[in-house]
């Protein structure tokens, strides 16, 4: 049984204060046609079942983007740190996640969107690995 584990993050995020502090409810899985800055953008890169169908590791890309550079690592910040202290052992919607490993952050400045000066957007990727079942 797959967890849509994209779903399940994006939930979490929009729950957390200093992440909605930054960019409210801007947790997607896709980005809108229209979209306002800063923004998360959740995307499930790859992994696979452990056990069974029954637990999975999930690799997940965070991609945090800016209004500043300043604000988009900020950003990339709080939602690493709220997924690694307090994601794991507790039971979601979507399933329950057993742990959160997480990379380094990495800026990705994004050269399809200009900022409103006509730089590439400011944005910062995370690689994080999500275990989890039903």
């Amino acid at each position: 049984m797959s967890i849509d584990v994209e779903a399940l993050i994006a939930t979490f995020l929009r729950g957390q204060p200093n992440v909605t502090a930054i960019v409210a409810d801007r947790v997607y899985t896709d980005i809108p046609h229209h979209p306002e800055y800063p923004l998360v953008l959740i995307t499930r890169t790859g992994g696979g079942s452990l056990y069974k169908d029954w637990l999975e590791a999930a690799d997940v890309e965070i991609n945090a983007f800016g209004g500043p550079h300043k604000l988009a690592y900020s950003l990339a910040s709080a939602c690493i740190s709220a997924m690694t202290s307090a994601m794991a052992g507790v039971t979601h919607t979507e399933g329950v996640v057993t742990k959160v490993k997480a990379g380094s952050i990495a800026y990705n400045p994004d050269p399809e969107v200009a900022d409103t000066q006509g730089h590439s957007r400011p944005r910062f990727t995370v690689s994080v690995v999500v275990t989890a079942h039903p």
